[in-house]
């Protein structure tokens, strides 16, 4: 193309990638977005998310130093310090913001408050179009245009290149350069090789892609062209949910509804009727569990009646009677042999797994099972018929660990110092979820850092 400079180059049209461009156009830059995908309503994680903006589940009109205390908590204290520190201290702003671009945020009191308008909060299976987030980005694409911004879909970024003048980012159509590149391309959970060699799965066609299906790495690629670093620890962890196997078949069970809330009230067992997961610590970390088994399709939960009119019940959109109206397998038994039978596990065995579990429940004991059972979620004890038996798959949305950034956003290396020019944002980025048990931060608000890299870029903190 003739005019193929710009002051910024943003890769990748998600959410992250359009609050960068649109508050760097704001701030008088010249920007270019590139997205790999030609449609006009181009699938992206973004698209099909919830719309919930959150740190580790509270509301952020909490303070600052309480959202970093809760970043901490989620992660065991792996978290970048300055990363946390950053998000926590503008992640209202980022709402705030968003409502100055003409985006609803609402106040929905019981799911952490802060979710793009309209929200989708009924039914079952995959409902975006014209919802929250799929709205979001409608009106950001729009506000940039206005700016004076170029979106130019069907163009990929293969590599980057730098120059006295700033780094070229090479595509199929050519050259685009500028003083700052950022890479906003979701991260790298659609690339098979890639969950695979970095120990997140074995076996990772086993596992639900609940993703837009287009991050598939190029931006870790391209950032360690340039020497940028990946988290040392955590590339292995995912954010996902547990799910009726049926959903590996069917868009009618994912993304909603899920069956965390019940395997962690309940027991999680493989085909031999043996616990798997310590399900205490919550259904992000059992999918993780799941997930590096050798064959993640080899796991059921058992449960009985009451957690099934308890915690089954306990969501918005809950298994409960979701499940079976969306066509999802559940079996049932009056006794937990017979229910052994239906799921191909030996009675026996299932038996002994439920019979130590409610005993040691009863004791107090928990903590001594094997695998132990931690009481960060509520254990509800297996003795009321019917019993039940839900085969499950897990499911992979995003990966935790990614590329290594400051909390302006700007690419480190191995050493921990800034590569000029190259920047990131959103889901690609790691250091902010992750942990020994898998801790989430939160999706959305990490375009949070988006609005920080556009300022940097503009000189403004």
């Amino acid at each position: 193309m003739a005019d193929s400079s710009a002051h910024v180059v943003v890769i990748g049209a998600g959410i992250a990638g359009l609050v960068t461009a649109n508050r760097a156009a704001q701030l008088g830059k010249r920007v270019i977005v590139l997205e790999a995908s030609t449609e006009h309503k181009y699938i992206c994680n973004s698209r099909y998310a919830y719309g919930t903006i959150h740190i580790n589940y509270s509301d952020l009109e909490a303070s600052e130093d309480s959202l970093v205390a809760r970043i901490e908590a989620a992660t065991e204290g792996s978290a970048r310090k300055d990363l946390a520190r950053a998000v926590a201290k503008d992640g209202r702003r980022l709402t705030q913001w968003l409502r100055s671009e003409n985006i609803d945020v609402i106040r929905l009191d019981g799911y952490q408050t802060n979710v793009l308008a309209p929200a989708w909060r009924k039914g079952y299976g995959l409902t975006w179009k014209d919802y929250g987030a799929d709205v979001a980005l409608q009106r950001l694409g729009a506000n940039f245009e206005k700016r004076q911004g170029r979106i130019l879909r069907g163009h990929r970024a293969t590599a980057l290149k730098p120059g006295k003048t700033g780094i070229t980012v090479e595509t199929s159509q050519g050259g685009f350069t500028a003083p700052a590149v950022v890479i906003a391309d979701g991260g790298f959970q659609a690339n098979l090789d890639m969950v695979k060699s970095f120990g997140i799965s074995p076996a990772p066609e086993k596992l639900l892609p609940r993703n837009g299906g287009t991050a598939v790495g190029d931006g870790i690629r391209l950032a360690q062209s340039l020497g940028g670093a990946v988290t040392d620890g955590g590339m292995n962890n995912i954010y996902g949910h547990i799910h009726s196997r049926d959903a590996m078949h069917t868009t009618r069970l994912w993304p909603r509804p899920y069956m965390d809330e019940v395997a962690a009230s309940s027991v999680v067992v493989d085909s031999s009727g043996r616990r798997i997961a310590d399900e205490g610590l919550g259904g992000i970390w059992i999918t993780n569990v799941i997930a590096r088994s050798p064959d993640p399709l080899d796991f059921t939960i058992v449960f009985d009646q009451a957690v099934w009119d308890g915690p089954g019940r306990n969501h918005v959109q809950p298994p409960n009677p979701l499940l079976l109206e969306a066509g999802g397998t559940l079996h049932r038994a009056d006794t937990i042999a017979d229910l052994a039978r239906l799921i191909g596990a030996p009675p026996d065995a299932l038996q002994d797994t439920v019979d130590r579990y409610n005993a040691a429940l009863d004791a107090g004991t928990l903590k001594s099972l094997s695998p132990p059972r931690t009481d960060k979620t509520r254990p509800w004890p297996i003795r009321t018929a019917p019993f039940y038996g839900m085969p499950v798959c897990v499911a992979i949305t995003n990966c935790m660990g990614g590329i290594v950034v400051d909390g302006d956003g700007r690419v480190l290396d191995k050493s921990d110092k800034p590569i000029p020019g190259l920047y990131a944002a959103g889901s690609t980025v790691g250091g902010l979820d992750g942990g020994p048990h898998a801790g989430y931060v939160g999706g959305l608000v990490k375009a949070t850092i988006g609005l920080r890299v556009a300022e940097a870029i503009a000189g403004r903190a």
